[in-house]
């Protein structure tokens, strides 16, 4: 999505032309995302914030929490003045982002992976491949949205400085009778946190996030022991007994956080998850996201001597924004001391941000 987001930005700031290479055919289910309060604020700078309305992704008043000392706490967002945060439809929000994309002029090529992005002069020779053969261009500027892969950066010489690593093991399921809340259910646990939350299109995604170490045990018995675990929360079951399940896929996906040691290079950057990645406990990671969009397209912009250049540099706004999550990451995690003893808490206490 920040790619896509930081297309359309340029195509309707600059006029530049403007090619994505979309590895996928079609948009890639998440196993679930709420966005942030200020996403629309976000979305109607590209022109989406009433098509994303309209498009049937559900408005999430608020949190419900259950962290630190147990006692179940609420965030509303009703007075909240960007608005509420939004549990979407990830594949319904990518769909929206390359029409729009594809509507200012971009060249979006499905199928398409690099092959070799070369620097040659003032300018980069690359060769993508997709289903019509290999195709050949010579772009000036390159912006990385590989992902956790950070393709591009990767082989401009970055690194990735990780500061953890975790799993989350998810359930997703369809809602067949009953209700669940509309907020967004976290909760801790000794062997790391659940999450829970409504999607559109009734679907229900129960995960939890904790250390690889624990999955081979919870994942005993065809997820038996993972059941049994979320039957021992005191928050997130009983919002679960409202209803009943059915046509539930399990999954394992990783979650990790960290930053690249160089998210800016001559004529090149990094945005969203291939510039760092963020802890999903904070629920920042695409508004995050769409915000290095915009950065980014305005220091390309800046570059082609289309626009002023900005106060900010860019490697520094980002390096600024990833150690303010990790500041309010390790507010969160200290927050909780209940078991001294757990493996999962004992490591995040242990990882601090610099200078904590």
């Amino acid at each position: 999505m920040a790619g896509l987001a930081a297309a359309i930005e340029l195509r309707t700031t600059t006029g530049l032309e403007v090619v994505v290479a979309e590895a996928r055919q079609a948009p890639l289910a998440r196993f679930g995302e709420t966005v942030a309060p200020g996403v629309l604020a976000a979305l109607d700078r590209l022109g989406l914030a009433a098509r994303f309305r309209a498009a049937g992704h559900l408005a999430c008043p608020g949190g419900l929490a259950a962290w630190g000392d147990g006692k179940p706490r609420h965030n509303d967002f009703l007075l909240e003045p960007m608005g509420p945060a939004w549990h979407i439809d990830r594949p319904r929000l990518e769909s929206l982002l390359r029409t729009r994309a594809d509507e200012v002029g971009a060249q979006v090529l499905v199928g398409a992976c690099p092959v070799t992005v070369k620097p040659v002069r003032d300018r980069f020779d690359a060769v993508l491949t997709s289903e019509h053969g290999l195709t050949a261009r010579q772009p000036r500027w390159v912006v990385d949205a590989t992902g956790h892969r950070s393709w591009f950066a990767r082989r401009r010489g970055a690194r990735s400085i990780s500061h953890d690593r975790m799993v989350a093991m998810v359930r997703i399921a369809e809602l067949a009778t009953g209700t669940f809340t509309a907020q967004t259910v976290v909760e801790s646990a000794p062997e790391g946190w659940w999450y829970g939350v409504r999607l559109p299109g009734a679907r229900l995604v129960t995960a939890l996030v904790t250390d690889a170490e624990h999955v081979p045990r919870l994942l005993g018995n065809g997820w038996a022991d993972w059941h049994q675990a979320l039957s021992t929360t005191e928050l997130l079951a009983p919002q679960l007994a409202l209803g009943t399940v059915r046509d539930a896929r399990f999954t394992v996906w990783p979650v990790r956080v960290g930053i690249l040691d160089q998210v800016q290079g001559e004529r090149w950057l990094a945005i969203g998850d291939a510039a760092c990645l963020l802890d999903p406990v904070t629920g920042r990671g695409i508004l995050e996201a769409l915000g290095d969009a915009a950065d980014g397209a305005r220091w390309v912009a800046a570059e082609a001597g289309l626009r002023s250049a900005p106060s900010w540099s860019y490697s520094e706004r980002i390096r600024g924004r990833f150690g303010d999550h990790l500041s309010t990451r390790d507010d969160w995690y200290a927050r909780e001391q209940r078991w001294p003893t757990s493996t999962f808490w004992t490591a995040r206490a242990a990882v601090r941000t610099p200078g904590n």
